[in-house]
Order: structure tokens, then sequence, then C-alpha cells
């Protein structure tokens, strides 16, 4: 679902190719807005569905799944100075983001 909101987000700014490189501080506020949406629409849309069955919580997941898909990313624009494709961070902050959407069923938080 990260993919699919990242895709259609892109469709709607313009130069995308070179938007990356040129744009480092957007594009990071960028991808971390559509890592963080398309996580939790999806985990939002299991539990509704009941493929989850867990306490909704919908305030600790968001604020959980931003800070696990912005940290990777702000880790990665600090070594990097540009998030490029291919970025390896890529991956690691959509796996936080996962566990950050999580980690309320771990915690007991509300």
């Amino acid at each position: 679902m990260t993919q699919v909101v990242t895709f259609l987000v892109s469709l709607l700014v313009p130069d995308m190719e070179g938007f990356p490189l040129d744009h480092p501080g957007p594009f990071f506020l960028m991808l971390g807005a559509t890592f963080t949406t398309g996580i939790f629409i999806a985990g939002w849309l299991a539990l509704r569905l009941g493929w989850l069955t867990a306490k909704p919580r919908y305030g600790a997941r968001l604020v959980g799944t931003l800070v696990g898909a912005y940290a990777p990313l702000l880790i990665a624009l600090v070594f990097y100075r540009a998030l490029e494709p291919g970025n390896p961070f890529f991956m690691i902050s959509i796996l936080a983001g996962i566990v950050g959407f999580h980690l309320p069923d771990w915690t007991g938080a509300e």
C-alpha cells in the first residue's frame, strides 16, 4: 500500500525524475507522509475487516507509524544528504512504520 500511495502522489509532482536530488527536504517529507498513509490505511482496513483482532487505538497507531516511517528516513537523509531511488533505508522505513503501527498492542499504550 505504501508503494501505491507513493505512486499516486508522484503523479501529482511535476519533474519527479530529478525531485529527490534537487529537493531532498520536500522529498523526505513527501515520502514519509506517503509511507505513513499507506501503512495506516492498510492497518485500518485490516482492523475494520477483522483480519487483525486488536483494539483500534488509532491515535497511538498513527503516532507509532509516523515515528517509525520518518526516523529511518531522517537517518538516511543525514548520512546520504539526498534520498536516491533504491536507498535501503526506504525498506527499513516501511518496516519500522509497520512495527510502529503494531507497537500499541505490544506496549498497551492507548
